[in-house]
């Protein structure tokens, strides 16, 4: 009898606790994200920006507004936990959501340092010496050995007791990566390390990416049709609501209005990668001198006309660059190199024996998640176990800013349990 009531009331305990994320389907959830009423709540908090010049070497005129590396600074008053927050594949370390995932996190008393991944332009130009991420080993290293120079750059105007990481999408893979880095070298010793919707493999992702533009387009013709339905159907709704404050609430109403059908969504999200990726084809290309796109014998001035190197990478995806840019830069450091051997070095597997050990970790990740293959979800849950928490849905980083969501990644940071 006590057997019964036992298995009834855990039943009726699994059946009675919800997950109250509104989005259901992983691409609206994806695009919209989270709405004002259901976030963790955070005030405006200012941020300071800093500068680094870390003599990279000759910088191509037309990039000279990236010569100087960049990243931000939110500090507590007093002494707080002092957390590196890295951002998703191509963000600037000042993009809308790290400013506000920055903020959330300075709310609930942290001291947050706001960092862009190895995709982004700067840190491309100004931080990386082989000017073509991709290789996690490679670009960890390079990220690792820049966190020290941060931190000695802002030791003097913020007080800390300890230190932590975190961050989503490729940046939540980056804390994997220099959470195990650390764990040999013990340069920060790391408190607690919270990776959000981190990628597996990186190629393997975008190549999830790339094909939600890919399967669902036919033609140039078809795509700008598309665009300039969404595009006619804002203008129409902005002018219809002047006065209307422009956030996630008035964006979910647009979004309502347009009507979008599984596979137009897929094709935003896919768009907004892909011209990301025709960015990193081209700077990667001319800062290597890979010679894909660009002549490295030709001078490049300062206003240079770009009409003729997009016409060159014409809606080039991110395999493209892996396999035109990337590999061919690291075969001629290591002409050993294959391109599987690459691909291989793009996935968290490298560190598996990390991921299984260490005890300070926690990977938070979605059933629905969108750059995630079944096996990549899979090999989460078997090496993870108790350290990975999976939500239903919520898509790519839909429910980041989502409040139970927030609790559950603070409550780690500050309790160190994962519940």
């Amino acid at each position: 009898m006590n057997r019964f009531f036992l298995i009834f009331y855990v039943t009726i305990s699994i059946l009675c606790y919800g997950y109250d994320y509104p989005f259901k389907d992983p691409y609206l959830a994806t695009v919209l994200a989270t709405l004002p009423e259901d976030m963790a709540k955070y005030e405006e908090t200012d941020y300071k920006e800093f500068k680094l010049n870390l003599d990279n070497g000759e910088i191509p005129k037309n990039l000279w507004y990236l010569e100087t590396f960049k990243f931000g600074l939110m500090a507590q008053e007093k002494k707080a936990p002092l957390l590196f927050l890295f951002a998703g594949t191509g963000s600037r370390y000042n993009s809308s959501k790290m400013l506000t995932m920055g903020r959330i996190l300075y709310n609930r008393g942290f001291s947050v340092i706001l960092l862009p991944t190895s995709f982004d332009y700067n840190y491309i130009v100004s931080v990386s010496k082989i000017h073509a991420p991709g290789f996690l080993s490679k670009d960890g290293q390079e990220m690792y050995d820049l966190m020290k120079v941060v931190l000695e750059k802002i030791e003097k105007k913020v007080e800390y007791d300890e230190i932590m990481v975190t961050g989503y999408s490729l940046g939540g893979t980056m804390s994997l990566v220099v959470g195990e880095i650390d764990s040999r070298e013990k340069y920060f010793n790391f408190k607690k390390i919270v990776a959000v919707n981190p990628t597996v493999n990186l190629y393997e992702s975008a190549k999830l990416l790339d094909d939600l533009l890919d399967d669902n387009i036919q033609s140039e013709k078809e795509l700008e049709e598309l665009l300039n339905r969404i595009i006619l159907e804002i203008m129409k709704f902005s002018n219809e609501n002047r006065k209307m404050k422009i956030d996630e609430s008035s964006i979910y109403e647009l979004f309502t209005k347009l009507n979008l059908k599984d596979d137009e969504l897929e094709i935003l999200i896919g768009v907004a990668f892909r011209l990301m990726a025709i960015d990193i084809n081209y700077i990667s290309d001319l800062m290597t001198k890979s010679n894909v796109y660009t002549d490295s014998t030709k001078e490049v001035k300062k206003y240079q006309s770009m009409s003729e190197y997009y016409r060159a990478i014409n809606y080039s995806n991110f395999q493209n660059y892996i396999d035109r840019v990337g590999y061919e830069t690291y075969h001629r450091l290591d002409n050993s190199l294959t391109l599987e051997g690459m691909i291989a070095c793009s996935s968290l597997e490298t560190i598996d024996s990390y991921l299984k050990n260490a005890d300070n970790i926690l990977v938070m990740t979605n059933e629905d998640e969108i750059i995630l293959t079944p096996e990549n979800l899979n090999y989460l849950k078997k090496t993870l176990k108790e350290k990975l928490k999976v939500y239903p849905y919520g898509g790519h980083c839909g429910n980041l800013f989502y409040k139970e969501n927030v609790d559950f990644m603070v409550d780690y940071f500050l309790e160190g349990d994962v519940k």
